[in-house]
């Protein structure tokens, strides 16, 4: 059994506020997002082997903020190329995972982590992946290139529930 988390990164400040679009940080309710998110996603990650992670900004500040839950053995890297990246080579990317690992997290973007699910499981994913929200879907295969879209199972779903957005007082 292999198993693929994904999780989209928290929410951000827009474009053009702090600067570049590869460096736009998690913005004050991203943060609320990642604290109800961690403690929601604790258990899911006790045998986590991989993380894949964005290297955008937003990304990693949301693979560090949930690192603390992250088993210490737990091997991870960051790719550039998560950012804007389409169904068939996230799914590439999947199956070029090492047949040591068995369970692994890939926080990322929209629009490839949604359509990327929308290819699991056509007509059943008409919302995009919600900001923060993290879907579990598992393979019954021994090895990673036998991985397709059609053995994925979606198993879990867990988004933030709406917070407020409001600075916190000084």
């Amino acid at each position: 059994m292999k198993t693929v988390i994904l999780m989209r990164h928290a929410d951000s400040y827009p474009t053009g506020l702090l600067g570049y679009e590869q460096e736009r940080p998690i913005s004050v309710t991203g943060m609320l997002q990642i604290e109800q998110m961690r403690a929601a996603i604790q258990g899911l990650l006790t045998d986590l082997d991989f993380v894949l992670c964005s290297g955008m900004k937003r990304a990693k500040q949301t693979f560090q903020a949930i690192y603390s839950v992250i088993p210490a053995r737990t091997k991870f890297m960051f790719d550039d190329f998560l950012y804007q990246i389409s169904s068939s080579s996230l799914l590439d990317k999947i199956q070029w995972t090492p047949t040591i690992y068995h369970k692994i997290l890939v926080i990322g973007h929209n629009p490839g982590l949604s359509q990327f699910l929308e290819e699991v499981a056509p007509g059943k994913n008409l919302k995009t992946m919600a900001i923060c929200e993290v879907v579990v879907l598992e393979a019954d295969v021994k090895i990673w290139q036998d991985v397709s879209y059609n053995c994925l199972v979606e198993r879990k779903r867990i988004r933030p529930t709406e917070q407020t957005t409001e600075a916190p007082q000084l």
